[in-house]
């Protein structure tokens, strides 16, 4: 079990250097976004540091959780990227 929690914080780790750079560069509802996303995957990984299966409902349901969060990220990126702008016509 020691191994297994190792090795879910040692894979988890480089997240904490992407945090901090979203803290400083991100607009501040893309941080808040990434914020909850990181919280989220926080906690799934703390579901399988304690061996919670993937099949589990717990698991299940925090990984769902993580996804929808990564999702509503995803849309505030886009849209401080203006991405998902209707673009401009030039007249």
């Amino acid at each position: 079990m020691v191994e297994r929690e190792r090795s879910a914080r040692d894979s988890f780790a480089p997240c904490y250097g992407v945090r901090y750079q979203m803290s400083i560069t991100a607009a501040s509802n893309v941080f808040v976004a990434s914020e909850d996303a990181f919280r989220r995957l926080r906690e799934v990984r703390d579901l399988a540091a304690v061996g919670t299966l993937a099949g589990d409902e717990a698991y299940s349901g925090g990984r769902a959780e993580y996804e929808a969060a990564l999702t509503r990220l995803r849309d505030a990126m886009r849209l401080d990227l203006g991405a998902d702008r209707e673009p401009t016509v030039a007249r």
